[in-house]
């Protein structure tokens, strides 16, 4: 691994909050028998995949390392947009019997998530109905993560109020969608 790339990751272990790291590889089986599948294995418990081949890995770790550098400086701006959208979402949401959805932060890394997909993923902490939780979508995520939450939100609204998929009994709306705060889909697990 070249010293670059090492520099890269000890910065993103150390702005992940982490302290030490190892780089993992696994082979490929099927259509992509022959190649290999790199990431990082941060403090010896929360794996993070990076890139298929080492071409990407370097690229991917900055991308990452730029994101979160970001979500640092924005972090204050995204979460007065979700609270302006929770007053909106909250409306539609009274006028339909659901309750109320309270902002209370916003992240994006989990130390408690039981897989390494989850550690390092945009979440939004909401209450509702007395239940505090770290929600997610990957649209969100996304959002987040490529800088236009601000256009995200404005789509949304765009559209009619939907049910996100999977949800049989909603209780609340976050962003224009109906989710189920009792499921356990759409939330850091």
């Amino acid at each position: 691994m070249e010293n670059s790339t090492q520099t890269a990751v000890n910065e993103l272990v150390r702005l992940l909050g982490g302290t030490t790291w190892t780089r993992t590889t696994s082979s490929c089986t099927g259509k992509w028998s022959g190649t290999t599948d790199y990431g990082i294995l941060i403090d010896g418990h929360i794996h993070l995949f990076v890139s298929n081949g080492m071409a990407g890995f370097e690229p991917r770790v900055r991308e990452w390392i730029a994101s979160f550098k970001t979500f640092q400086v924005k972090k204050d701006y995204y979460l007065e947009l979700l609270r302006v959208q929770a007053r909106r979402d909250n409306a539609t949401a009274i006028s339909e019997g659901l309750y109320p959805v309270h902002v209370l932060d916003i992240g994006i890394v989990s130390p408690e998530a039981s897989d390494g997909f989850y550690y390092f993923y945009p979440y939004v902490l909401i209450e509702v109905n007395g239940l505090h939780y770290k929600h997610l979508t990957s649209n969100f995520g996304c959002a987040i993560f490529r800088d236009f939450l601000a256009e995200w939100i404005k789509a949304r609204n765009a559209k009619t109020t939907t049910t996100a998929g999977g949800v049989d009994n909603p209780d609340f709306i976050f962003c224009n969608v109906r989710f189920d705060s009792r499921n356990g889909m759409y939330r850091i697990q």
